[in-house]
């Protein structure tokens, strides 16, 4: 039973290095875009708002019940 434990562990470890199967090349290069190209920029900007916009995904809500 351990070989077939380690067998599904090793398939999946194989896939997660591989990439996500879901995402085309065309999702790629926008990810890579968004995180590392022209568009770095706006993409920061617009996740800056939803920060400030959202007290608990922004860090600033505090449980106080």
């Amino acid at each position: 039973m351990a070989m077939a434990l380690t067998d599904v562990s090793e398939e999946r470890r194989r896939r997660r290095r591989a990439g996500d199967p879901r995402l085309t090349e065309a999702d790629r290069e926008i990810l890579d875009r968004i995180t590392t190209g022209d568009l770095v920029d706006e993409f920061q900007a617009e996740l800056d708002a939803q920060l400030a916009a959202d007290p608990l995904l922004g860090g600033q809500a505090t449980d106080t019940d």
